[in-house]
């Protein structure tokens, strides 16, 4: 994994953070879970993995979603796809 594209994906994940809870200055850590931020519910977990999808390009299956439990999980499925993809960049 390329450190400067993992560090652009961990941005992006913030910047979809950011924008999906109206908050500029959020800050997220690996570890957190859903209900860890005041409005982080089932909903919210919607809106981030699209607002992922299209920021990053990707598309999460089914069984992918199910794997996701915490930030830092979603960080490494974004980069997992995002590296699957190189060769058709």
């Amino acid at each position: 994994m390329n450190p400067a594209v993992s560090m652009n994906i961990s941005q992006g994940v913030l910047e979809v953070f950011r924008q999906t809870f109206h908050n500029p200055s959020l800050i997220i850590a690996a570890n957190m879970v859903n209900g860890d931020l005041p409005g982080w519910d089932s909903f919210k977990n919607v809106e981030i993995l699209l607002a992922c999808e299209a920021a990053f390009g990707i598309r999460f299956r089914s069984k992918e979603i199910d794997l996701i439990r915490s930030v830092g999980d979603l960080m490494m499925m974004c980069q997992t796809k995002w590296d699957a993809l190189a060769p058709h960049r």
